[in-house]
């Protein structure tokens, strides 16, 4: 089946992540068939094939609904606040947006140990959240220094997300977690920028030896004839 931009049949995503959430609330995300979600959400299978519905892109639906809740959060930001704070918050939203449906989530989440096609997927979302969460409080993300930001970021959610399937109600494990995660990533960013730093050094200067080296070879004279 093909793979196709859930926006442009979002009245069909919108049923099937309703399903989603409530068949996997009810049992694990791996025994919910595509067919059982298109049951469950009123829709005909000939209809979600037409759309290039697969487990995949309901799960990219759902993603995609807690990465608004986590940009809508951004109004309420306090500007003149420290960006790790900003970051903090921002996070924080994708969490309570988990939190209000927190037995599915942790039936989705928990099926990526079964299934490496959805673990994969997953962690290539979560790259994508991490940039729009650093975008959101005003870090860029493209240069060559933001790569760094950007993975960081990914790899540290992918940890406070294994914390929030043991927290309890008021997430206050996750919470800890989130903030040490990011004081730690602090140290590591600049790490991580220095060694940027010195990448693009070696490469312009490699870049101009090789330019030297070619205007060298042009004005060099020709051998003499045998």
């Amino acid at each position: 089946m093909t793979h196709r931009d859930p926006s442009l049949h979002a009245p069909l995503f919108q049923a099937l992540g309703e399903a989603a959430l409530a068949l996997s609330a009810e049992k694990p995300w791996t025994e919910v068939s595509l067919v059982s979600l298109c049951q469950t959400a009123g829709q005909s299978l000939a209809a979600c094939a037409e759309a290039g519905v697969t487990r995949l892109t309901v799960a990219e639906y759902l993603d995609q609904t807690l990465d608004r809740a986590m940009l809508e959060a951004v109004s309420d930001l306090d500007a003149d606040a420290p960006s790790r704070d900003q970051l903090f918050d921002v996070v924080m939203a994708r969490f309570d947006a988990m939190a209000d449906n927190r037995a599915a989530w942790v039936s989705i989440l928990e099926a990526d140990q079964d299934e490496p096609a959805a673990a994969l997927a997953r962690a290539a979302r979560r790259i994508r959240t991490a940039a729009w969460a650093l975008e959101a409080v005003g870090i860029s993300t493209t240069s060559l220094k933001s790569t760094a930001r950007v993975m960081g970021l990914a790899r540290r959610l992918r940890k406070v997300e294994a914390l929030w399937l043991k927290d309890d109600a008021d997430l206050s494990k996750t919470m800890a977690g989130l903030d040490q995660s990011l004081r730690e990533s602090e140290d590591w960013l600049a790490r991580g920028e220095k060694f940027a730093d010195f990448l693009k050094s070696s490469l312009q200067s490699g870049a101009t030896r090789r330019a030297r080296a070619k205007a060298a070879d042009a004005h060099s004279p020709e051998d003499p004839p045998a």
